[in-house]
C-alpha cells in the first residue's frame, strides 16, 4: 500500500524544511510498480459479504489471512491489542494498518491462553465482514495442538503438564516421553489460568480453575522430549513457564523497584503478556528505540527476584545495562557484576546479577584464569531469568551456544527491530519463545513517549570526475567513490553547521566506510569512534558529547548501530551505511529517537512539530540508490515518510564548503583510488571476546546484492550427521514429516 504523506503532513513538512532547501526542490517517492494478477486478485475483496453495521466495525479479514484495520475507529485501541496477539504487524502507516495470520502468531496467541474459539469469535466480532472459510480452517488448523501441553519448572523440577487427558495419556503411552519420564510422580492439581487484561474485555474470558494433569521428566531429557512433542507422531509444542513464586530453591535476590520507575501503559501491558498467569513466560518483548527496553526489563528481574543474566552485544551496553539496573531498581553494587574483557566485578552473595556478553559467555577459546573461574560461576549457576538485549543481531548458531551453556528457567528477549535480513528471524520463536508483545511507533510518537522525527533522503549528483571512475567496471573502489561524492561531503558539512549553528543540535554522523569516516571527521575536525577505539577512549568521547558544549557532532562506524545509549542526540547524518540493512536503518534511526523535551511539549498537536532529524545522503545514479530504497522498508511500515531534498547545500547559501574547488576534487579522487584495502567496503570489527583472543569479521567474497539479503538469497543449516550439537537442527529434511510450524522452514 502507499504511504505517500498526507497534503497536510506535506506542507508542515516543507515549513520544517524552509531555512534548508526551497520547496520547488521537495520531491516525494511513490512506488509505481505494476503488480502480478494473482496478487492484484488476492487484494480483491469485492466477493466478501459486508455486515449491516459494518462502518461500526473497524477490520476486515480477507481470504489469504491479511487483516485491515481502521485507525480512526473508536474501538481501534481495543482492536489494535487483539490483533498484536494474534496476528504479525506488516504495514503500520498513519490511518490503516495491516497484519497477517501466521503460525507463529496464532502459537503465540495460545500460548497467552486464548483459545480458538476465542481467537475466531473476536475475529468475527470485529470484522466488516463474514469471516472466510479459508481463514476459520486455517485458524483451526494452526491451533489445532497448540496450548494443550505445557513444560513447566517447579522448584528445579520439570513436569510436562495438560489439562486435557486424552492428550495426558498419549505422552504417558509415548516411548521415548516414557524413558524421560519420573515414575510415581503422576499427580492432578487445580491452576488458575486468565488472560492479559487488555484481551479479557474482548474475549469475555476470566480467570478460571483447570483440572491439571502432570508428571515429572528427566532434566537431562528436556531437550530431547521438546524434540520428541514437536515430531508428526505428537504434534504438540510445549509452551514454556517459570513457576517462579513457588520456587523454594534458587535464593531470592533482595531486588524491587525504586518508587520513581513507573512504567508507562505499554510497559506494563507488555509485562502483563510475560505474567499474566502469575508465572513467567518465556518470549520476545518488540519496542521502539527510546520506549524504555531497559526499564521493561529490569522490571522483569524485580518481579521474579532470581539470579539474573543479561546479555548484551558490547562492553558500552554492558557499562549502560548496569547503570540502568542501579537507576531503576534498589539493588546494591556489590549484587551486579559487570563481566568483560576490562572489567571483571567480583561476585559476592547466593543471588546477583551479571552483566556480560554474548560473546563472552559463547567464546571457546583460552581464557585469562579470572575469566575462566566467572564463566565456569555462569555455567554452574541456574539463572531465573536470562535477560537478553538486541536479540535480532545475534546468529541462530550463537543462541544455540549461549542457551546450551546457561541453565535459565525464564528467557526474555528484548528487542526493537525484530528483522533479519537472512529470514532467521523465526528460529527465535523457538529459542527463546513467542512474540509477547509489539509496540506501534506511530501511537508512541502521537502520546509522546518517543521523539517524532523528520526522516529525509538527500539526493547527491556525482560529480563527473568521480562518476567516470564509477563507470569503470574494473574499478573495484565504487563504493568508496559514490561515499566519498564531493558533492555528499558538501551536503554533509551543510547540515552539520545549520543544525550545530543556527538550532544548537547534537548530532551523529554514521559511516560503515572506514576510509570515509576517518577523512571526515578529520575533514571537519570532528571526534570518531569505530571497532578499534578503547573502551576508554569510547566513553571519554561519549562523555564529551553528552555533556560539553564544545563537542556537538561525532562520527561513528557501525559500532554504533546497537546498544549506545545517547539521548542528548536529535540529528543522525547518515553518509554510508551496509547494503540494504532494513535493521540498520531503524537502528540508527533509535539513536536519537527517546523524547525530547518537557512532557507536556511532547505530545504531537496540530502543527505536527518535529523535533528530530534523519538525514541519508544518497549519491544518485549509482547502486546506493537501490539500496536506500530497501533499507527504507521497515521504517515506511512503521508509518514514516521520507522526504527527498534535491539541491543540498542551496546554490545560493553563500557557504564556504569542503572540496568546492576542483583541484581539491581531483587530490581527493587521488587519494580514492590509491587508499588501501579498507576502501573498499565494509569494517572489519572487534568484538568483545575474552581479554586472551579478539575475533575478526572477515571479508569474504560474493555480490554486494547477495549480501544484502536480496531476492534470491537462501541460507540453510543443516546437520551433517547424527552428532550433537545442532539440536533438531537436519533431522527431518521432509517436509511432510516436520511439523506444521516447520514445514516451510528451509522452502
Amino acid at each position: 500500500m502507499s504511504d505517500r504523506p498526507s497534503k497536510k503532513q506535506r506542507k508542515a513538512s516543507q515549513e520544517i524544511a524552509a531555512p534548508i532547501a526551497a520547496d520547488d526542490d521537495v520531491e516525494y517517492i511513490e512506488a509505481e510498480e505494476e503488480e502480478p494478477e494473482e496478487n492484484t486478485k488476492q487484494k480483491d475483496f469485492s466477493a466478501l459479504e459486508l455486515k449491516s453495521d459494518h462502518d461500526r466495525r473497524p477490520i476486515l479479514v480477507g481470504c489469504d489471512g491479511r487483516i485491515f484495520l481502521e485507525t480512526f475507529s473508536p474501538l481501534y485501541k481495543q482492536a489494535y491489542d487483539f490483533l498484536i496477539a494474534v496476528a504479525e504487524p506488516v504495514c503500520r502507516p498513519e490511518h490503516m494498518h495491516e497484519y497477517n495470520l501466521t503460525p507463529h502468531s496464532l502459537y503465540a496467541a495460545v500460548s497467552f491462553g486464548l483459545e480458538t474459539s476465542a481467537v475466531i469469535t473476536v475475529l468475527e466480532r470485529l470484522s466488516k465482514a463474514k469471516l472466510p472459510s479459508t481463514v476459520l480452517d486455517f485458524i483451526r488448523k494452526a491451533t489445532l495442538n497448540c496450548g494443550k501441553a505445557k513444560l513447566v519448572l517447579q522448584k528445579n523440577r520439570y513436569f510436562i503438564e495438560s489439562p486435557n487427558e486424552e492428550i495426558f495419556k498419549k505422552f504417558l503411552n509415548d516411548p521415548v516421553i516414557a524413558r524421560a519420564r519420573i515414575f510415581n510422580t503422576t499427580q492432578i492439581s487445580v491452576v488458575a489460568e486468565s488472560l492479559p487484561t487488555d484481551l479479557e474485555s474482548l474475549t469475555g474470558e476470566v480467570a478460571e480453575e483447570r483440572k491439571v494433569h502432570s508428571f515429572e521428566i528427566d532434566p537431562d531429557q528436556v531437550e530431547l522430549v521438546k524434540q520428541r512433542c514437536l515430531s508428526p507422531d505428537l504434534s504438540y509444542p510445549l509452551l514454556e513457564e517459570y513457576d517462579f513464586r513457588n520456587d523454594t530453591v534458587n535464593p531470592e535476590l533482595s531486588i524491587e523497584l525504586k518508587p520513581q520507575a513507573q512504567p508507562r501503559p505499554y510497559q506494563e501491558k507488555s509485562l502483563s503478556k510475560m505474567f499474566g498467569n502469575g508465572r513467567a513466560r518465556s518470549g520476545i518483548i518488540v519496542l521502539p528505540c527510546g520506549a524504555g527496553k531497559s526499564l521493561v526489563g529490569v522490571s522483569a528481574a524485580c518481579r521474579i527476584r532470581r539470579s539474573c543474566l543479561c546479555l548484551a552485544t558490547n562492553a558500552v551496553s554492558v557499562d549502560q545495562w548496569a547503570f540502568q539496573f542501579k537507576l531503576w531498581s534498589t539493588i546494591r553494587d556489590d549484587q551486579i557484576c559487570r563481566f568483560t574483557s576490562d572489567s571483571k566485578d567480583k561476585f559476592k552473595g547466593n543471588a546477583c546479577v551479571i552483566v556480560t556478553t554474548y560473546n563472552m559467555v559463547a567464546f571457546k577459546g583460552k581464557r585469562s584464569e579470572e575469566s575462566e573461574k566467572v564463566i565456569e560461576l555462569i555455567r554452574s549457576r541456574e539463572w531465573g531469568l536470562l535477560l537478553m538485549d538486541e536479540v535480532h543481531v545475534v546468529p541462530a548458531h550463537m543462541f544455540r551456544k549461549v542457551i546450551s551453556i546457561t541453565k535459565s528457567h525464564c528467557k526474555l528477549g528484548l528487542t526493537a527491530t525484530l528483522v533479519r535480513e537472512d529470514e532467521r528471524i523465526t528460529d527465535l520463536n523457538f529459542l527463546i519463545g513467542p512474540k509477547l508483545y509489539e509496540a506501534n511507533w506511530l501511537d508512541l510518537v502521537k502520546n509522546g513517549y518517543i521523539a517524532n522525527v523528520q526522516c529525509a533522503e538527500v539526493w547527491c549528483p556525482m560529480t563527473k570526475e568521480f562518476y567516470a571512475e564509477y563507470l569503470k567496471k574494473e574499478n573495484k573502489k565504487q563504493q568508496a567513490l559514490y561515499v566519498m561524492n564531493p558533492n555528499k561531503f558538501r551536503a554533509c558539512e551543510f547540515l552539520v553547521r545549520f543544525h550545530e549553528q543556527q538550532r544548537g543540535d547534537k548530532i551523529i554522523v554514521f559511516s560503515d566506510n572506514l576510509f570515509a569516516l576517518r577523512e571526515y571527521a578529520t575533514k571537519l575536525k570532528k571526534p570518531f569512534i569505530y571497532g578499534p577505539t578503547s573502551h576508554h577512549e569510547r566513553t571519554k568521547i561519549l562523555y564529551a558529547f553528552k555533556h560539553s558544549p564544545d563537542v556537538n557532532t561525532i562520527f561513528l562506524s557501525k559500532v554504533g548501530d546497537n546498544s549506545i545509549d545517547i539521548p542528548e542526540a536529535n540529528v543522525i547524518i547518515q553518509i554510508s551505511s551496509h547494503a540494504g540493512s532494513r535493521r540498520q536503518e531503524a537502528q540508527r534511526l533509535g539513536r536519537i529517537l527517546r523524547a525530547k523535551g518537557k512532557p507536556s511539549d511532547r505530545v504531537r498537536g496540530g502543527s505536527e512539530e518535529y523535533n528530530a532529524f534523519f538525514y541519508s545522503l544518497v549519491s544518485t545514479d549509482t547502486q546506493e540508490m537501490y539500496y536506500s530504497s530497501k533499507r527504507q522498508q521497515f521504517l515506511i511500515d512503521q508509518g514514516y515518510s521520507f522526504k527527498v531534498l534535491t539541491n543540498l547545500p542551496p546554490p545560493d547559501s553563500g557557504e564556504d564548503l569542503g572540496y568546492s574547488k576542483l583541484q581539491d576534487q581531483m587530490d581527493l579522487l587521488s587519494k580514492v583510488l590509491n587508499a588501501g584495502e579498507d576502501a573498499v567496503g565494509v569494517e572489519k570489527l572487534e568484538h568483545d571476546a575474552d581479554d586472551i583472543t579478539n575475533l575478526k569479521i572477515h571479508r569474504s567474497a560474493g555480490s554486494m546484492s547477495a549480501m544484502s539479503g536480496g531476492k534470491g538469497r537462501l541460507y540453510t543449516e543443516f546437520s551433517t550427521g547424527g552428532g550433537g550439537g545442532g539440536g533438531s537442527r537436519g533431522k527431518s529434511r521432509d517436509p511432510n514429516k516436520r511439523h506444521n510450524l516447520f514445514k516451510n522452514r528451509y522452502k
